[in-house]
């Protein structure tokens, strides 16, 4: 909780979201997104998108998300028609991109309302690239926002332990030997690991 429950905390403070608005959590099933979307949903009664991989989205929709997409069914544009067409029309308040994918930062702008606001969490390996997409033009008609967040403060750590305290957030993880890392990498690389896993190296 004190790594990635305070970074997407603070993500979603960041953001600007209020309760009642939507947020998109993409890699909503992920080690950052399954407690970003708790702490959105459960925590600061935001209505959440979760859009991941379909292979998760029972967890997903347990950790709170009001609306699962799969990303697997979707291309760019029709994923960004379902975020906008969800969220009554307009469009998501905010995007945590919390996926290491340079392809979710290249859609996120796509989802946003008038005024909405993109936090760049997850860190895509490889080559940097620019967020594909993010045109002057779109920005300043959207008077969108794009911001990061590599961590939070002294009071989102005490305010997220607290949600954790209460059970309001709890880590979904399993434990699996070293000899599973190998099995392990290929679900990261397939994105279908779900929330967590600890290594047992005993």
């Amino acid at each position: 909780m004190l790594c990635a429950g305070v970074t997407t905390y603070s993500a979603l403070r960041k953001s600007g979201a209020k309760s009642g608005q939507w947020v998109v959590i993409a890699g909503a099933g992920g080690g950052l997104g399954h407690i970003a979307t708790q702490l959105a949903s459960k925590g600061m009664a935001m209505r959440v998108i979760g859009i991941d991989h379909g292979s998760k989205e029972q967890l997903v929709k347990d950790c709170g998300a009001e609306c699962f997409i799969d990303i697997t069914k979707h291309d760019d544009k029709s994923i960004a028609e379902e975020v906008v067409k969800t969220a009554g029309g307009l469009g998501a308040s905010a995007v945590i991109v919390c996926t290491a994918s340079n392809k979710a930062y290249a859609q996120a702008l796509d989802f946003l309302r008038f005024g909405g606001t993109v936090v760049c969490v997850g860190m895509p390996e490889g080559e940097p690239q620019p967020i594909a997409k993010s045109y002057p033009q779109a920005v300043v008609f959207k008077q969108a926002t794009i911001t990061g967040v590599a961590v939070g403060n002294r009071r989102d750590a005490i305010e997220c332990m607290d949600f954790a305290a209460r059970g309001i957030v709890k880590t979904r993880y399993r434990i699996e030997k070293m000899d599973k890392l190998t099995e392990v990498f290929k679900e990261m690389e397939q994105q279908t690991l779900q929330g967590r896993v600890v290594i047992d190296l005993q």
